[in-house]
């Protein structure tokens, strides 16, 4: 087997991610967005799917019949959303874009989601707070943000630390973390294994790192950026954040004023 390759974070993977991410319930993470929405009186329209990945949300957004948009930063994951979206005939745009530096023509939006604990990968405070003023930006006033972080309890923890070493799948991995109360950040460092055809083997390497951020903070952010009715929630629940809870759900309004 080849020296591994190695690669930071969502490039290498990108062809192989829906494959690593296949057993993710994301009809499960869509009705629940749509469960948010209800309790809020609320019925979008046009949807920004921000860190949009490989497009599995979106698509699913689009399929109930919501005019979508996808962004990511990562130019190989929008590059597998467009073959998708073109495969299965979806009016999905999608484009590579830094969330901090955000500005699409199809705005203004009814409704921005970003999943997946997307926004702990904003490192700098100060940037993921220009995010957030630029999603404001892009939503009709009354619309709303929604999105999940990976908590501190979690990321101090070791929640990212797993594995598949199935000689069955074609994907293998193995993934490690380290987190550093010093800095708050968690370091993952994933190792894959792919057989390719004929059973070659290939290894390849990417590093991921995730900032721990507060809940506090997190609000705190969202009202300097004019969001207002800031809710916050236990995993896929309705229920109050808890001091073990490994997910953190917010939902926003962007302030009529």
């Amino acid at each position: 087997m080849a020296e591994p390759s190695q690669a930071s974070a969502f490039t290498l993977i990108a062809p192989y991610y829906d494959t690593l991410m296949r057993g993710v319930p994301y009809a499960v993470w869509v009705r629940y967005i749509g469960e948010m929405l209800s309790r809020r009186g609320c019925r979008p329209r046009r949807v920004l799917d921000l860190a949009c990945g490989t497009g599995n949300v979106s698509e699913h957004l689009a399929g109930i019949g919501y005019q979508v948009v996808g962004v990511d930063v990562s130019e190989p994951m929008i590059l597998e959303a467009r073959r998708k979206a073109a495969r299965r005939h979806l009016p999905i745009r999608y484009y590579v874009q830094d969330a901090a530096e955000l500005d699409l023509p199809e705005a203004p939006f009814d409704l921005c989601v970003c999943l997946f604990d997307s926004l702990n990968y904003i490192i700098q405070p100060a940037r993921l707070a220009k995010v957030m003023r630029n999603v404001r930006e892009h939503l009709a006033p009354g619309g709303l943000f929604i999105f999940d972080v990976n908590s501190l309890y979690a990321l101090a923890n070791g929640f990212f630390d797993q594995e598949n070493l199935d000689s069955r799948d074609a994907l293998r991995y193995v993934w490690r973390s380290e987190y550093d109360p010093g800095t708050r950040l968690c370091t993952v460092n994933m190792r894959f294994l792919l057989r390719e055809a004929f059973g070659e083997e290939r290894e390849f390497r990417e590093t991921h790192v995730q900032f721990a951020y507060t809940k506090r903070e997190l609000h705190e952010m969202l009202e300097q950026a004019c969001f207002d009715q800031i809710e916050t929630f236990h995993a896929y629940t309705f229920q109050p954040v808890r001091p073990t809870t490994d997910r953190i759900f917010f939902c926003a309004s962007r302030s009529l004023k």
